[in-house]
């Protein structure tokens, strides 16, 4: 059987606000650089553009509270509002080739007695965009089982609902100290991936290997610490990982902005 151009691997509803939205995995190679060849997975609106979605706040749905996607804000110029929005991701190019294809049929539904031989020993990114913790436990379970190892991050690990995630995914933190933080999320039992404007470590964090500022001596592919609880280096199992702002210029501009951003 000829492999497809990717697969869907699961329909829902949001648990932020009831929308219905998909959980995608190409099986063709992916070309970031900064991840190598992992397998990647999108989370995005079944029926809205992720481009509209944004722009509109629908993207609530897949995104949840993430600060990262910003606060409107009016452009007097222009006389209309946009987003003072700091996520790295181009939802104008991956996200939204993904929904034009789902749109035009070229995704199947998953099967995995078809479709698991094309996951067996890879490596998975879960939530190349979109909130990772919109997979269902058990599908994670399945996938991590056969995976070669993963890589995930979530916003929502504040939850007590989805404590059972920081198995599979880092909590993506800013702030050392306070309500949203590195501290609290450690005191709640999870590893932690931390955005910091100063570029400066705390204790027990190194810098992510796949940085432009570690000079990208390893892919996400060849490094493999940021799976939670996984399959990690012995010595490493307390090692946190932090990496300096980053992304094109409206994100930097966006980041010297946003209060939660600021260390």
């Amino acid at each position: 059987m000829k492999r497809p151009l990717g697969i869907v691997l699961h329909r829902g509803a949001s648990i932020f606000d009831g929308s219905p939205y998909v959980v995608i995995m190409p099986l063709s190679p992916s070309g970031n650089s900064k991840t190598g060849k992992m397998l990647q997975t999108y989370i995005i609106r079944s029926g809205v553009n992720p481009v509209a979605a944004v722009q509109s706040g629908r993207d609530l749905a897949i995104c949840g509270s993430c600060p990262l996607r910003g606060l409107p804000r009016f452009k007097a110029k222009r006389s209309r509002r946009s987003k003072l929005r700091a996520c790295y991701v181009n939802v104008g190019q991956g996200p939204n080739m993904v929904y034009k294809a789902l749109r035009r049929g070229r995704y199947v539904d998953y099967v995995p007695e078809i479709h698991d031989r094309y996951i067996v020993g890879r490596k998975i990114r879960f939530g190349t965009y979109g909130e990772p913790v919109l997979i269902p436990i058990e599908m994670l379970e399945k996938l991590s089982s056969i995976s070669s190892g993963w890589t995930g991050y979530t916003h929502q690990w504040a939850n007590p609902a989805l404590q059972q995630y920081r198995k599979y995914f880092m909590a993506s933190v800013h702030a050392l100290a306070g309500p949203d933080s590195r501290e609290h999320a450690k005191h709640l039992g999870w590893r932690t991936f931390r955005t910091t404007s100063d570029g400066l470590p705390a204790v027990n964090e190194i810098l992510c290997p796949a940085s432009k500022e570690a000079g990208r001596r390893l892919t996400c592919f060849q490094c493999g610490l940021c799976d939670a609880e996984g399959r990690r280096k012995i010595g490493l199992e307390a090692v946190d990982v932090y990496i300096p702002t980053h992304g094109g210029r409206a994100v930097m501009n966006a980041s010297r902005l946003l209060p939660i951003l600021q260390n």
